[in-house]
């Protein structure tokens, strides 16, 4: 799939309200001041991002035109500007940082997430949401240009291994295990092609399995379909 390709198939998931509200709520404590989004998508979340008030400016990047142009003709708000530019070539410091469903499309991740780290602020704040699981790695994952999924000890190491300077702190967590779940069964089992849509599958998900698996999914649970990592610079607080 290219990058244009990618942003056609993100908009299946505009319709899942309840998971992208689940997910926002696990970052939107974070947001403040001038924010960085990696991979603006659709827009469903650069949305969210300009309804915090915590939030006095956002750059909104991705490297498909396609994302860019869309988020520009339906966003309109003076505090966002959107850009088609890859994240190595970003500059300036940022307060918070939201990454998700990005890294794992870049080859060289270390310098990706290393940069992404040097970019904030002493006391800023990253999240960084990954596909979890080298073993759910399926012909999805392949076609959607995924090098590689996460588990908490790759992510550890390849944090020990960043060419930066900065300090910080991190935390990790998985994050929808029922999701895991699906997704083994959708493209593991059944085999499912990658170019398939899977609209009733998002829509009874969203309706029936977040709102009761919100309620229920903690930090400790030992496996999920993302790897949630977040990273303080400076070592500054971590939310219990």
């Amino acid at each position: 799939m290219s990058s244009d390709d990618l942003f056609v198939s993100s908009t299946q998931m505009a319709a899942a309200v309840n998971y992208n509200r689940w997910t926002y709520d696990k970052f939107a404590w974070l947001v403040k001041d001038a924010v960085l989004e990696v991979g603006c998508g659709v827009g469903n979340f650069t949305k969210m991002l300009l309804a915090n008030k915590a939030l006095r400016s956002l750059y909104s990047i991705d490297i498909s035109q396609a994302a860019v142009d869309s988020c520009r003709a339906s966003i309109e708000d003076s505090r966002v500007s959107f850009e088609c530019i890859d994240i190595c070539e970003v500059s300036g410091g940022y307060d918070f940082i939201v990454c998700m469903n990005v890294l794992e499309h870049i080859e060289d991740h270390r310098t990706a997430l290393s940069h992404m780290i040097d970019l904030l602020n002493p006391g800023g704040a990253l999240f960084l949401l990954v596909p979890a699981h080298q073993s759910l790695y399926t012909k999805f994952d392949h076609a959607a240009g995924h090098y590689r999924r996460y588990n908490k000890a790759m992510m550890r190491t390849l944090l020990a291994e960043l060419p930066t300077e900065s300090t910080f702190t991190h935390q990790m967590y998985y994050f929808n295990s029922v999701g895991a779940l699906g997704y083994f069964a959708v493209y593991g089992i059944l085999r499912k092609e990658p170019s398939a849509e899977t609209p009733g599958e998002i829509s009874f998900f969203d309706s029936w399995i977040v709102p009761a698996q919100r309620c229920l999914e903690g930090k400790w649970i030992p496996f999920g379909l993302s790897l949630i990592t977040e990273i303080h610079k400076d070592g500054s607080a971590v939310k219990n």
